[in-house]
């Protein structure tokens, strides 16, 4: 088995800037919607499933409540979702994306899906299916850890 021996061995600090260099490839790419990808990772749950309340939203797109907060204002600003008070509980909103949110979900499915096929370019399936296999296993053990 593979051990780290170093801290620029270890899984965060290799593979953090090839997220963020993602994320920034996709960044780009989205300047003519005027979005970023965090806005939109919160739009496409929306696009999934209307009518969630926050509380979900942050679960679905790993992210702390007040972080989905500021990300709903912002695009509540853009006119790009509508919050309903939730017949079950007042104190709470339940989030739904506008016909425009919409749409530029649509509109950006087709630029997400062709960075992905840019990135996995030389990969081959398998390739794939082991590094899906990994990150799963990566995640379980994440999950262990917060659970104790």
């Amino acid at each position: 088995m593979l051990r780290f021996s170093s801290p620029e061995q270890a899984i965060g600090y290799r593979y953090t800037p090839v997220f963020r260099k993602i994320s920034t490839l996709f960044a780009h790419q989205l300047r003519p919607y005027d979005i970023t990808p965090e806005q939109r990772s919160v739009l496409y749950q929306l696009y999934l499933e209307e009518g969630i309340n926050q509380k979900e939203l942050a679960l679905r797109t790993d992210k702390d409540q007040p972080t989905v907060t500021r990300i709903l204002d912002v695009l509540d600003k853009k006119q790009l979702i509508i919050r309903r008070t939730d017949p079950a509980d007042r104190r709470a909103f339940l989030i739904c994306a506008t016909d425009s949110a919409k749409k530029l979900i649509q509109d950006t499915i087709p630029l997400e899906l062709a960075l992905n096929e840019l990135l996995v370019s030389g990969v081959t399936d398998e390739q794939l299916q082991l590094l899906e296999q990994i990150m799963q296993q990566i995640q379980h053990n994440i999950d262990k850890i917060y659970q104790d």
